[in-house]
């Protein structure tokens, strides 16, 4: 791995003739080996996957900061530094100091198009995933990543186009050769929130041509965590997969089919589908096909004409007609009536449609997302259902998962409705305790997102005092839970304080001695742990010390680690779900302590 040196980036624009572009190193390296950048500011994650893609077979130069990466693509495009130097693939994390990722793959989605870029954060939300894919991402990965999924997403980017293929990267090179305008690249937009630090980036020599920063209208950067307008929230797995479609769909004009059972949010997604479009500035019209009467159904499609049938007084617009240009959504499809999706047909093959009662062709421009909780395919066979609507309709499919597959989104979920609640009545937020959440958790909820939104409400309004307790739920949950869940004790602190092993053997030096772990080890009170640790803490702050806490928190990990690996005979995976990390974190981990595992440490479970 070449470790990019990022201070000629901050501290000096135009590199000078005396700083050589470091050549790739790496013993995996070869004339045939494609180059990855890997930008992230995080040490120990850049260090692990730059590993992992050095023994895919790729030559790795790492950057701590987009910045730098920014100022040798600009190198290159300003033919200051061979073309040959340019990436075959970039991947990069979002959220840095002076420059954020989503500014810099939009700069190099404007100025080197056919680079792909693959972006990594672990700030994994809709926004994240949408404005990814809108920089002209060619794929977005939320952490923690598998690490084989990873190396598959690199080289598939780098294969993506024939003419970036390994074998043909010349063509690449000559192409940026000849697109290359020494004045034209600009600088991307830096984040909008203050770093701390001041940009020297943009500073040059009085004999070099200062290259002036981009006027944007927007910035690509993330919005807060706590900035949610979609209300489509989730860090589960299912939920990155909904992610990334939305962030793939919103921009085509091609027509959806989202699935789910009630109450998962279509209408949300749908919704999202619109508001990050082209289209965001047509209207966006929600149809619910159940809730109208079959006989009504056309006339508030389509419209109709004046005198078309008796009360027909004027002549009135239809739902396609006030969508144009925008987006219709028609949920519940399949209960549209049979002779209806005859005239739907019509419309998905070539935008036409008359009025009920007219007699010329009523042109439209809209796209059509439909939505359903049935099974189409199905209804087709039961002849409910047109075989060729299903086909016209079924161009993608985007299935919603139910709440009861991702229980781990449900505290998040629980807290955003709660706050929403508490904003609607006008009243301080009201907060789960962890006994309360558990049992939330392990309800079914058939009602979905909806159902629980309807709860939060419930509790709201009937819970008294500032924290709901279990025996504050509403008799539905209780009554379906199991007993030895409601019945557990709640402690006055928390419920996972006394599950801290007990071997931590605190010194007069300010340093603390993990010990050996023995995975049969009993667990013993809460104070057999605490006392000690607290009395190290005093003597080390009494004898003068400072950071205590970054002294004691790598061998807090290390007693931990070491138990959890006992306990699992060695494997990692295991060993990473006792401690509620991710593999890729317990990897991490072990390096940054230099812990061994029993078995070997580049093998996954």
């Amino acid at each position: 791995m070449t470790e990019y040196n990022d201070n000629r980036a901050l501290h000096d624009h135009q590199p000078s003739s005396d700083q050589p572009i470091p050549a790739p190193t790496d013993k995996h390296s070869s004339p045939a080996a494609a180059t990855l950048w890997l930008i992230d500011d995080d040490a120990a994650l850049r260090l692990i996957l730059a590993d992992t893609f050095e023994d895919a077979g790729l030559t790795v130069i790492s950057f701590t900061q987009a910045q730098a990466a920014w100022t040798r693509l600009n190198d290159i495009l300003q033919q200051q530094t061979p073309a040959d130097q340019l990436p075959d693939v970039i991947l990069t994390d979002i959220r840095m100091p002076m420059m954020d990722g989503l500014s810099f793959s939009d700069w190099v989605h404007q100025h080197v198009p056919q680079l792909p870029i693959v972006i990594m954060t672990a700030h994994s939300d809709l926004s994240s995933a949408i404005s990814s894919y809108q920089t002209g991402a060619f794929e977005y990965l939320p952490k923690p990543f598998d690490l084989d999924e990873a190396v598959t997403t690199i080289y598939k980017a780098i294969h993506y186009q024939p003419h970036t293929d390994v074998k043909t990267k010349n063509t690449r090179k000559s192409a940026v050769k000849s697109d290359a305008t020494p004045n034209e690249p600009n600088e991307p937009n830096k984040p909008t929130e203050p770093t701390g630090h001041t940009n020297q980036a943009s500073k040059t020599s009085p004999t070099t041509a200062p290259i002036k920063p981009a006027a944007k209208e927007t910035s690509p950067t993330p919005p807060a965590a706590t900035d949610n307008p979609s209300g489509i929230i989730g860090q589960s797995q299912a939920m990155q997969t909904v992610f990334r479609a939305i962030g793939r769909l919103a921009h085509s004009p091609i027509t959806v089919l989202i699935t789910g059972e009630s109450g998962t949010g279509k209408e949300l997604v749908a919704s999202a589908l619109h508001q990050h479009s082209p289209r965001r500035q047509q209207p966006f019209i929600a149809l619910n096909m159940a809730a109208i009467p079959h006989d009504l159904i056309e006339s508030e499609l389509f419209g109709h004409e004046k005198g078309a049938f008796t009360g027909a007084t004027t002549t009135r617009q239809g739902r396609f007609e006030q969508a144009n240009g925008g987006t219709l959504f028609l949920d519940e499809i399949g209960d549209m009536p049979f002779s209806t999706q005859t005239r739907l047909l019509r419309v998905l093959a070539n935008g036409e449609f008359y009025r009920v009662g007219g007699q010329q062709p009523v042109k439209v421009d809209v796209r059509i997302i439909a939505a359903t909780h049935q099974h189409l395919e199905a209804l087709v066979k039961q002849g409910k259902f047109r075989e060729d609507l299903f086909y016209r309709l079924n161009v993608i499919r985007l299935p919603l998962p139910p709440l009861r597959t991702r229980r781990e989104d449900i505290p998040a979920l629980a807290s955003y409705f709660m706050q929403r609640a508490a904003e609607q009545m006008n009243t301080a937020k009201k907060h789960l305790h962890p006994a309360a959440l558990q049992v939330m958790q392990a309800f079914e909820w058939r009602g979905n997102v909806r159902q629980l939104e309807n709860v939060c409400l419930w509790l709201t309004v009937m819970a008294t005092g500032d924290t709901v307790m279990v025996e504050d739920l509403p008799p539905e949950l209780l009554d379906s839970v199991p007993a030895d869940i409601t019945q557990q004790p709640q402690p006055p602190h928390t419920a996972r304080s006394s599950q801290i092993p007990p071997q931590i053997d605190m010194n007069t030096q300010g340093s603390i001695d993990s010990g050996a772990i023995s995975p049969n080890s009993p667990m013993t009170t809460q104070t057999d742990w605490q006392q000690p640790l607290a009395a190290w803490a005093k003597q080390a702050l009494q004898t003068g010390e400072t950071d205590i806490l970054q002294t004691a928190m790598p061998e807090f990990e290390r007693v931990l680690l070491t138990a959890a690996l006992n306990h699992s005979g060695g494997k990692k995976i295991a060993a990473a779900h006792l401690l509620g990390w991710g593999r890729n974190t317990l990897t991490r981990k072990l390096q940054q302590l230099n812990l061994t595992p029993v078995q070997d440490q580049n093998k996954y479970h």
